[in-house]
């Protein structure tokens, strides 16, 4: 394996403090629960993105394309839009392993982690009895299937192509 040039060093380097520094700053700034942010399910986001194409909202799209560009594109798998032929967006190659970060990746809260159980004589009898039935927990509600046959999948508009995500540096 060839040796990394100086600047490819010096890359690496400037990659890992940043993304380093980003970590710590993070937590000084955002030191809680912000009011203003909430969690909403793939449901409620994928109808949301589902309105913005039907009212043609480049502008939101555009906005949070590149505000999580992850969280879309996998949005977009689910609600089946898709680029026009010969736009499709092509990754970003992974970042070098001397220019990841020491920084630990951030755990989900504990209120989105399903509640899990040491043995199966330990699940409440109205959740045993749902999942042995096969239908769903009684906590959830009922899913309600449309009617109508599945819609035909959306397709992005052609007039200006959407900026390709932006990736953070962490």
């Amino acid at each position: 394996m060839p040796q990394p040039s100086e600047a490819e060093i010096l890359r690496d380097s400037l990659t890992r403090e940043v993304t380093n520094d980003a970590y710590a700053i993070a937590h000084q700034v955002f030191k809680g629960p912000e009011g203003d942010v909430s969690r909403v399910s793939n449901e409620q986001l994928d109808e949301r993105y589902r309105q913005a194409f039907l009212t043609e909202d480049r502008d939101y799209l555009m906005a949070e394309a590149t505000r999580d560009p992850a969280q879309f594109l996998a949005a977009m798998d689910r609600i089946g839009v898709q680029m026009p032929p010969g736009e499709e967006i092509q990754p970003d190659p992974p970042l070098p392993k001397a220019a990841k970060s020491a920084a630990p990746i951030p755990k989900a809260p504990t209120a989105t982690q399903p509640t899990t159980y040491g043995a199966p004589e330990d699940v409440p009898p109205a959740l045993a009895s749902a999942g042995a039935a096969g239908g769903a927990p009684a906590a959830m509600p009922p899913m309600v299937m449309p009617a109508s046959p599945a819609p035909a999948p959306i397709q992005a508009p052609v007039a200006a192509p959407m900026a390709p995500p932006i990736e953070p540096p962490y």
